[in-house]
């Protein structure tokens, strides 16, 4: 995706804040998002990521706060007067309806002709992978078939921005996996902004330019899924988003935190002073092969127990120099085969410097 400043402002969510009675769901967010981007709000129920997609269509209008399309402010408009198709996870069809009458409907009511109407539900049809199947009902479609007819239903009248509420959750993982990477695809060959909904953060990771990861209604991190996986900004993100290993760890000196009896080099450790931390490394980054004797930050642990999850198994292990000290490591099927790892076995361990993420103790997970 090209940088965000060098494209053309969309979306524009200043301050936005939303009450129900006295529960906040969201706590002023803002948040500015780029003609042609595809956006996914990431967290976990509760967390207000659906909330603040209705305020954005005008279904659920925010308690406090302005939000502008297109250089509109559309904060006070409803639903019919902004400018969007929306796509639920109960996908919303009509069943008294043909495929290609609830693909159309929306045409119909603009009043377009019946040619018009007819030419585009094709093209739709065509777009969807659906071609053949204008005069079947919607309980005579599969799930995955179901909701290629909402999304032509939803970009029917060319929007200018795509909602998306959690519109895969509702089908099993191989047509999920298989829709997901179509509705990407789509996405780009129309260049329409989009915003999903989705609590799944491998989906988050797989289809989105940005990720906008909320918690407890705040934004926590806005950033690129290789930005939001590889460089969280809070211990919440961290943990959200990809399996991670905590320590607690506190100053042992200059430039090293102690865990348990084990002193670990941190770049720019010294910079945070004293006190208790939380330090984070992912299972994959943990390394076992091509360690240095003169590295830092070796030591020996023990195989508690393995994991299998195809491509790569994911280890228990516990520190020699202090069993207390426990972490999980991923080891791809070559390194198992090479290295013979079982449980029960000792190995060397390293836990590189540059993938080690360092937060304060008053930050929350």
């Amino acid at each position: 995706m090209a940088e965000a400043s060098a494209r053309k402002l969309y979306l524009h969510i200043d301050s936005v804040s939303k009450s129900f009675g006295a529960f906040q769901a969201l706590k002023s967010i803002s948040l500015d998002i780029y003609e042609g981007e595809f956006v996914c709000f990431l967290g976990p129920s509760g967390c207000g990521k659906t909330t603040l997609l209705r305020a954005i269509a005008g279904l659920d209008i925010q308690t406090s706060g302005r939000i502008e399309q297109g250089g509109r402010d559309i904060s006070a408009l409803p639903p019919s007067k902004r400018d969007f198709g929306i796509v639920f996870q109960s996908y919303a069809l009509f069943p008294n309806l043909t495929v290609a009458e609830n693909i159309g409907y929306g045409l119909v009511n603009t009043g377009k002709r019946r040619g018009e109407v007819q030419a585009r539900v094709a093209e739709l049809l065509s777009m969807v992978g659906l071609d053949g199947q204008e005069r079947k009902y919607p309980m005579q479609l599969s799930g995955g078939q179901q909701q290629r007819v909402a999304l032509a239903r939803a970009i029917a009248l060319w929007p200018g921005l795509l909602l998306l509420d959690e519109p895969l959750s509702a089908l099993d993982a191989r047509v999920r996996l298989h829709l997901r990477t179509e509705l990407k695809h789509l996405q780009r060959q129309l260049g329409i902004t989009t915003i999903m909904v989705t609590h799944d953060q491998e989906e988050a990771l797989a289809i989105a330019d940005r990720i906008v990861v909320m918690n407890h209604g705040v934004i926590e991190q806005i950033g690129t899924p290789e930005e939001i996986y590889r460089s969280p900004t809070t211990p919440f993100v961290a943990s959200f988003v990809g399996q991670m290993n905590f320590f607690k760890a506190a100053a042992s000196g200059a430039g090293e935190l102690r865990i348990g009896n084990i002193d670990i080099v941190v770049p720019h450790a010294s910079e945070y002073g004293k006190g208790e931390f939380h330090l984070c490394l992912r299972p994959e980054d943990v390394q076992v092969r091509g360690i240095r004797p003169d590295q830092g930050n070796v030591l020996e642990a023990r195989i508690e127990g393995l994991e299998f999850l195809g491509s790569f198994c994911r280890a228990q292990l516990s520190a020699l120099q202090d069993d207390a000290v426990r972490f999980q490591a991923d080891f791809s099927i070559n390194a198992m085969r090479d290295l013979d790892l079982a449980p029960g076995r000792s190995l060397s361990v390293a836990l590189p410097q540059d993938r080690l993420r360092l937060f304060t103790s008053d930050q929350h997970r």
